[in-house]
């Protein structure tokens, strides 16, 4: 058994929160927080729709709570770095895997930054946890994103949500400029 599922299922059954942890480079605010701001988003572990419920949701609330922008695309989970960084300064890679009940989902959120001019991890982090399909804190987010994606994710949004504000709460804030404050207005998440 590996040990992604036997920490999932050791979770699951303790009911535990999140357990996250996360890595900047000792560099950022010099080599990348006014360089690494324009991201492409990359999903993996899940298939459809999972997929397309977690790059939603990572790109809105990332665009809402930190000063990356992500424009709305879809990349294939197993894209290149080169194809992923086309027009960007670089990739934020979420690798996911679920196990659980309907009642309560066990999560585990691997995620990275890599900068597209050398491939170089510039953040990592990782959350684990636990969390109720039916969490009444996120209730309206949890219909809204049934009505866009359908019922089968029912089940995972709250789990995904609270692990990705688990998550984001650890990125580095980039400095945008003028232009790139505007840019992140034009976008609308």
């Amino acid at each position: 058994m590996n040990a992604r599922l036997l920490l999932a299922i050791v979770l699951l059954a303790s009911g535990c929160g999140a357990s996250v942890q996360s890595w900047t480079r000792e560099d950022w605010p010099q080599a990348d927080q006014k360089q690494v701001k324009h991201l492409s988003l990359q999903v993996r572990g899940v298939g459809e729709p999972l997929r397309r419920m977690w790059t939603l949701l990572a790109r809105r609330y990332v665009n809402q709570h930190r000063n990356f922008i992500i424009r709305p695309a879809e990349l294939a989970s197993d894209a290149s770095l080169g194809t992923a960084c086309a027009g960007k300064e670089g990739v934020l890679a979420l690798e996911v895997s679920h196990l659980g009940r309907r009642s309560e989902i066990a999560v585990n959120l691997q995620a990275k930054i890599q900068r597209c001019r050398d491939g170089e991890p510039v953040w990592t982090g990782a959350v684990q946890g636990a969390w109720p399909s039916d969490e009444p804190t996120v209730a309206e987010l949890r219909a809204h994103y049934v009505a866009e994606l359908g019922q089968e994710i029912e089940a995972y949004v709250a789990p995904a949500f609270l692990a990705l504000k688990a998550l984001v709460a650890t990125l580095p804030e980039p400095i945008l400029t003028d232009d790139d404050q505007m840019e992140k207005i034009e976008i609308g998440d």
